[in-house]
């Protein structure tokens, strides 16, 4: 009689399956996120609505990439003190990072929906 025997379960074998192809998702997904943080770091000082007086606010404008177990991050920030102030001050009408959180948000999402395909 012949007799089968598993080197490795069907279920631990899905399991690594599994974690290779979320691995190689989340790796996709940051550098999608290092493209488009550049982007938008650009598309941020490209398009803020403030006159410049020193030109520390528009220059120190930021994006960062964090890369956390299942999550990735693309951080925007204000380099200055007053960022935030110029993020509130009149109704937000000189808001950049808020500005740049609805224009790229969706554009974002629809570059993840093509990568998951």
């Amino acid at each position: 009689m012949l007799r089968f025997e598993w080197m490795v379960t069907p279920e631990e074998h899905l399991t690594t399956l599994f974690d290779n192809q979320a691995m190689r998702i989340r790796q996709a997904i940051r550098v999608l996120a290092q493209r488009r943080s550049a982007e938008i770091e650009n598309w941020m000082k490209s398009n803020a609505r403030w006159t410049d007086r020193t030109g520390n606010a528009r220059q120190t404008l930021h994006t960062e990439v964090y890369q956390m177990y299942t999550e990735t991050l693309i951080v925007l920030a204000h380099g200055v003190d007053y960022g935030a102030y110029l993020e509130i001050v009149s109704g937000g009408h000189y808001a950049i990072v808020t500005w740049a959180l609805d224009y790229w948000g969706p554009i974002i999402m629809q570059d993840v929906q093509r990568l998951l395909g």
